[in-house]
């Protein structure tokens, strides 16, 4: 049995109604679900730079970034059924935080 295609609300990108929830395909489903961790993770990233820079011991920091990222891929894994698609989700998302960890926010 073949399943229609839609429309993702959020991205407008054509996928298998087999494959979306409310409305949002699977990479927009997971992109909302880290956001706030997305986030958190950048200000720590930040936040251990700055402390880097004033030769301050940033371990507990890295700790922290740490269990952000266990977070994500939870979060993740709970999305994604098939492991090696959750973790090219949690890469993409953990490069996308990456690139957001300088971007100041208003």
């Amino acid at each position: 049995m073949s399943s229609l295609l839609i429309f993702c609300r959020d991205c407008a990108k054509q996928v298998a109604s087999s494959q979306t929830k409310n409305g949002l395909c699977l990479d927009c489903q997971v992109r909302r679900a880290v956001a706030d961790l997305r986030d958190e993770h950048a200000r720590l990233w930040r936040k251990r730079e700055r402390y880097r820079t004033q030769n301050a011991n940033v371990e507990q920091i890295g700790r922290q970034i740490s269990r952000v990222e266990d977070r994500m891929g939870q979060r993740i894994k709970e999305l994604v059924s098939n492991e090696r698609e959750a973790v090219d989700y949690l890469r993409r998302e953990l490069e996308s935080a990456r690139g957001q960890r300088y971007t100041i926010k208003k």
